[in-house]
């Protein structure tokens, strides 16, 4: 009777061990179908800018420097508007003051931002006293941190490097070869001078300016 009891015991602990083991198998095999769906839960973050709950996490930017966080496409949008007004994209978060970075935007711009911000570097990096417009650009935009030719730089002769167009910083005109700048405002001042007297003349006689009724 003894032996028998004893091997029943042993037969219960046997039991008891496969049970446990089974069940542990169940629940690990639960928790690894599970997972996955947790896992992409979890990385599932809420755009403040746009308010949707559902962006992937891969799809999120974040800025460098305090870590704010937003979905790409309204970063690239608001980094062009930007760079068109002539001004540095900074964090989209209300009242944060830190400044976007051109290396840490890298995959989200496309050439033509790319080179804009660039240019808004160079602009920025000129003093002040040394920005001036290209008169190539119809003043529509600053030609600041022109490159400088040095055989004719005291005589004034700039490139801008935004439209590549050479020009004199001190007339503010297209570049006058052969001529000083006192030699330009004569030939100038000759000319406006002989424009006048014709007009003048043609005022006198009633001719009319060909092309014109």
């Amino acid at each position: 009777m003894a032996t028998e009891s004893k091997t029943k015991a042993g037969l219960g602990v046997r039991l008891d061990d496969e049970y446990k083991t089974s069940m542990e198998a169940e629940i690990r095999l639960r928790r690894i179908s599970y997972l996955p769906d947790e896992a992409k839960e979890a990385e599932k973050e809420t755009c403040v800018i746009c308010l949707d709950e559902d962006i992937g996490s891969d799809v999120m930017f974040a800025v460098d420097k305090c870590g704010h966080r937003f979905c790409r496409h309204y970063v690239k949008q608001h980094i062009e508007v930007k760079l068109l007004d002539g001004t540095f994209p900074s964090c989209l978060q209300h009242r944060c003051k830190s400044q976007l970075t051109i290396d840490r935007c890298d995959k989200l711009l496309t050439l033509k931002l790319s080179l804009m911000w660039k240019q808004r570097i160079r602009e920025d990096s000129t003093p002040f006293t040394e920005r001036v417009y290209g008169p190539h650009d119809r003043l529509t935009s600053r030609a600041s941190g022109v490159l400088s030719t040095t055989c004719f730089e005291s005589s004034g002769f700039r490139t801008c490097f935004k439209c590549s167009g050479s020009f004199c910083v001190n007339c503010k005109v297209p570049w006058h070869y052969r001529l000083s700048c006192s030699d330009y405002e004569k030939s100038c001042t000759a000319r406006y001078a002989d424009d006048a007297r014709l007009k003048s003349l043609a005022s006198g006689y009633r001719w009319r300016q060909y092309g014109k009724g």
